[in-house]
């Protein structure tokens, strides 16, 4: 199993670590171990979401011959580059007249929520 580990330079007695340019590189091909280290998760639950929930992992390659899926490292943080999270401005939260109640609408909000609905095509 690979791991990004500093690479640790001596100079003068000292130890110092290195910039992230100069850490050891992952193999180009990783298998569900190195994966998993990647992503966090454990070995069976990566089996486990490829055959369930295919579109949580990044795609992978099976060689002819071979029943073990293979994973390109340059794909493999491409996706997670895409997967990355959007942060947003939090939006104050709309003034309503009336807390909504549970269950169905009554008939008459139905009917109130038509009309409104109407009026705002017709005011277009």
């Amino acid at each position: 199993m690979h791991q990004i580990i500093p690479v640790a330079a001596t100079t003068s007695g000292t130890t110092q670590v290195d910039t992230p340019s100069q850490l050891v590189a992952w193999p180009p091909v990783i298998g569900y171990a190195e994966l998993s280290v990647l992503l966090g998760r454990t070995v069976g639950t990566l089996q486990a979401d490829r055959i369930r929930r295919p579109e949580s992992l990044p795609p992978a390659s099976t060689p002819p011959g071979s029943r073990t899926p293979r994973w390109i490292t340059a794909d493999v943080l491409d996706w997670l580059c895409h997967c990355r999270e959007q942060r947003t401005q939090p939006t104050a939260p709309v003034a309503t007249t009336s807390p909504r109640r549970r269950g169905r609408p009554t008939k008459r909000e139905q009917i109130e929520r038509k009309r409104a609905a109407q009026a705002l095509e017709v005011g277009v």
